[in-house]
């Protein structure tokens, strides 16, 4: 008998995650993180979300993802179920690449989205890969600061517009809060 199917909020925000079953590496090279990358552009695309962040780790990722129409359930499904499967033929394996469901957490407050934010951006460095998260190059965090061309599913406006009216300035309010 499957699982019971979870309810999402239609317009939610939620912080979306997912890791590797026991703990295994789920990019094993950049071309792992450039595919995902892609699928994920594509999910987005089909799936009608809103991308305001994104940072994928060695054996996890995680997005803050806004929902239009509450059907994160079926965007999770072709995002993992897609790369799970391309990562399975480029390397012949055949066990599940992915622990369990993903997670999501409703973003309900302002704080909650803020903070996720910031953590999201910041998991490289805080378990020490990184000593700052624009040295991380799988993150959203330098294309959010003006560093690098946006990929075209990140929302950086709408990113942005929680943090002032001037692309510039808010950019600079985005880094100093990542920061903080």
């Amino acid at each position: 008998m499957g699982r019971a199917p979870r309810a999402f909020v239609p317009g939610g925000i939620y912080h979306v995650y997912s890791r590797g079953s026991n703990r295994q590496a789920i990019f094993r090279f950049d071309s792992d993180r450039v595919d995902f990358l892609g699928c994920l552009d594509r999910v987005v695309r089909r799936y009608e979300l809103i991308c305001f962040s994104y940072c994928l780790m060695p054996n996890h990722f995680h997005l803050v993802v806004e929902t239009p129409d509450g059907r994160l359930s079926d965007a999770m499904k072709a995002l993992n179920g897609r790369y799970a499967l391309r990562f399975n033929h480029r390397y012949g394996c055949d066990a599940h690449l992915f622990k369990n469901r993903f997670g999501a957490v409703l973003q309900d407050t302002d704080s909650q989205f803020f903070w996720t934010l910031r953590y999201a951006v910041r998991n490289p460095v805080e378990v020490g890969l990184c000593s700052d998260p624009g040295q991380w190059p799988w993150s959203s965090y330098r294309a959010s600061v003006g560093e690098v061309r946006p990929p075209t599913f990140l929302a950086l406006s709408r990113l942005l517009s929680h943090f002032g009216d001037m692309p510039d300035r808010a950019m600079a309010r985005y880094r100093a809060f990542v920061a903080s």
